[in-house]
């Protein structure tokens, strides 16, 4: 369900956040608001910025008609509040008039200090909302004075807006766009990157940009040694796929294995695969049974391959004729321990424009990982899930058997489309809650394997059968219809929601790790993390490691907002956690709900008011269609106790009992 309209409790939750501990700095608020999508947040930032006078609605209103204010008329906590409001309109991806707004705001606020309050990657957020809201002649006025910006998020600004491709047509300027495209190629001694002539029919689609990359002057053949097979799994593909296979076929490195992966796509896309089959006689198709997801598929691909490196490249990506070349190169001068190396590729949409909001163009490249085949038997291969495995085995490979190397030159360009299933879970100062619950569970096991490499003699190994268990929880999308959802649960017993942050998690963390350590293994409790309300840092904290043995153990599971499991019982340690959640969709379903109560509930905190309970009750009750039972919490003394039935006498507060924490029903 998504959240309520009209949402009684939101000026509550506002000024709580407005008047809380940490308010005074709008940056750590503007990042929690869009963590958590959060109405009220936009709203504390906009009464911050505007000195109560104004709702977001009213604000956007009136930047829309008269522009923003001068930066040099505000004071500098309003400013600072303005600015918040503008990353939170452009960061919430919502409406073309709010991100219009935002690069009002930051064309107003921009001159004087130039925004050096903010640091370099919020600058550079804010001139790319310039980009995306089509103020291109604006951000080529101010680009010129900007100081201290990476190099890369500069250059690639400048590359836009001379783009004739893109949508800066005031700005397109095609020999400099040329010179700028290839720059950051050819003063790293590479081939320059340039478009091929379309060579389309007449009457036929064009191909975008995108697809007619080339580096006419690199050598195709020229480099050769140990056998490199180079995966590619793909579903329903496009041209893209064509582009992908085309950019490894002309790869300066000769001996290679190209190996398509058929995700089962169906006999429509047949066509497509018979087009690249026909590039050179290196490349085969392998054609899955089943649909798998791209892990899946990679394995098979490794399985019936030969070569003694391994590589993988995306089935939309363009790879440039130097990739394989130079990582082999970096391989072998890293000596036979080295496990494999990865490079850098620049992202880039269908028209070749950069701008990712709050994201540099030049980034590590997760699919250009090159590994020594022997690496596959010591630390396993890749997770049987359908996202998110990549990251985890490089992190696997790198804590068990040495540091990758990186190669420092971008060797490809990916390509950004906004369906592609990483792509989604990643936005400006957000990601998918089920990346960060894979993350924390993911690395829970990576710190016991390192502890039993430093405690068992002899190399440790992991085998594809541990993986196959899912030594880790793994959200239950991530493995739909494939053999390792066997291993996830659709049920849980109890569910505890709340926060389980190092260090700063909710109270009960210290209950419930002893509760969790006396559970029955095998019947694990659900554990639900959400962020405290507190504004005070930027960054999120991670999951407190105390929860790695019951994760690890089968004692506890890992739940995440999105996931579609039903707890028998739902316990919620803390209520203030409730308070962010009021704008996010909750899938998960609930028989019965408890609200444990503790003396800080019920009295009023650093911002003069106490925990809105009734908000939490209606938003328990929209999300599993009941009321909560209010339960003292098991950890409270006898006078504490007494304050909370005394502070809230017309409530029926029912006392904790004694019973089971864990166990599936």
């Amino acid at each position: 369900m998504t959240s309520q309209s009209n949402d009684p409790s939101q000026a509550w939750l506002a000024w709580q956040l407005r008047h809380g501990a940490g308010a005074v700095d709008p940056v750590p608020l503007f990042h929690q608001t869009l963590r958590t999508r959060s109405g009220a947040g936009l709203d504390a930032l906009a009464e911050l910025a505007t000195g109560g006078r104004q709702s977001p609605q009213g604000l956007l209103a009136e930047v829309l008609a008269k522009g923003a204010p001068p930066g040099d008329s505000l004071r500098p906590a309003r400013r600072r509040a303005l600015a918040g409001v503008a990353f939170a309109w452009a960061g919430m991806l919502r409406t073309p008039e709010e991100l219009l707004a935002s690069a009002l705001v930051f064309e107003a606020l921009w001159p004087g200090d130039g925004l050096t309050w903010l640091g370099p990657q919020l600058r550079l957020t804010g001139l790319q909302t310039l980009f995306l809201a089509g103020r291109h002649e604006q951000l080529a006025a101010l680009l010129p004075a900007v100081r201290d910006l990476h190099p890369d998020a500069e250059h690639y600004l400048r590359v836009d807006l001379a783009n004739p491709h893109g949508p800066a047509t005031a700005t397109a300027d095609e020999q400099r766009w040329d010179e700028l495209l290839a720059q950051r190629f050819t003063e790293r001694g590479l081939a320059a990157p340039s478009l091929q002539a379309d060579g389309q029919a007449a009457g036929a689609e064009a191909r975008s940009p995108f697809d007619r990359l080339e580096a006419p002057g690199a050598r195709p053949g020229t480099a050769s040694g140990e056998l490199v097979t180079v995966i590619m799994p793909s579903w329903r593909p496009d041209e893209g796929l064509v582009t992908a296979v085309r950019s490894i076929c002309a790869q300066t490195y000769a001996d290679l294995e190209i190996v398509v992966v058929d995700d089962c796509s169906g006999p429509e896309h047949a066509e497509t695969y018979a087009r690249v089959a026909a590039l050179d006689p290196r490349v085969r198709v392998l054609t899955m049974d089943r649909n798998g997801g791209s892990y899946l598929g990679r394995a098979a691909a490794i399985e019936a391959s030969r070569g003694s490196l391994i590589t993988f490249q995306d089935a939309d990506d363009w790879s440039h004729p130097s990739r394989v070349e130079l990582q082999v190169a970096a391989l072998e001068e890293a000596g036979p321990d080295t496990p494999m190396t990865r490079s850098r590729a620049v992202r880039a949409k269908d028209d070749l424009t950069h701008q990712w909001l709050g994201y540099r163009a030049v980034r590590e490249n997760a699919s250009s990982l090159l590994l020594r085949r022997s690496i596959l038997a010591r630390s396993g291969g890749f997770a049987p899930i359908r996202k998110g495995a990549d990251s985890e085995f490089a992190e696997r490979v790198a804590r068990l058997h040495g540091a990758i190397v990186d190669v420092r030159e971008p060797l490809a360009v990916t390509r950004l489309r906004s369906g592609s299933l990483s792509r989604g879970d990643f936005t400006f100062s957000w990601t998918a809650p089920e990346r960060r619950a894979f993350r924390s569970s993911f690395m829970a096991w990576h710190r016991r394997l390192a502890r039993r490499r430093r405690q068992e003699p002899g190399e440790l190994r992991v085998q594809d059968a541990e993986l196959a268990t899912l030594p880790f929880p793994v959200p239950a999308a991530w493995v739909r219809d494939l053999p390792a959802a066997d291993h996830v649960p659709d049920r849980l017993g109890t569910a505890y929601l709340g926060s389980f942050s190092q260090p700063h998690g909710s109270r009960g963390g210290d209950w419930l790790m002893r509760a969790l350590r006396e559970g029955a293994p095998g019947a694990p409790a659900g554990v639900w993390h959400q962020d405290l309300r507190a504004t005070t840092e930027l960054r999120r904290p991670e999951l407190d490691r105390a929860l790695d043995d019951p994760l690890l153990d089968g004692q506890a599971w890992l739940v995440s907002r999105l996931d579609r499991i039903t707890a028998g019982r739902l316990v919620v340690l803390d209520p203030s956690v409730l308070s962010l959640m009021r704008d996010q969709e909750v899938r998960v379903r609930a028989d019965d709900v408890e609200v444990w109560l503790a003396p800080e509930d019920v009295t009023p905190g650093s911002a003069g008011l106490p925990e809105d309970l009734l908000g939490a009750s209606d938003l328990l009750s929209w999300w599993f269609g009941l009321r909560p039972r209010w339960v003292l919490a098991p950890w409270l003394d006898e006078r504490e106790q007494t304050m909370v039935r005394e502070a809230l006498p017309g409530l029926d507060v029912m006392a904790a009992q004694a019973g089971e924490v864990t166990g599936a029903r």
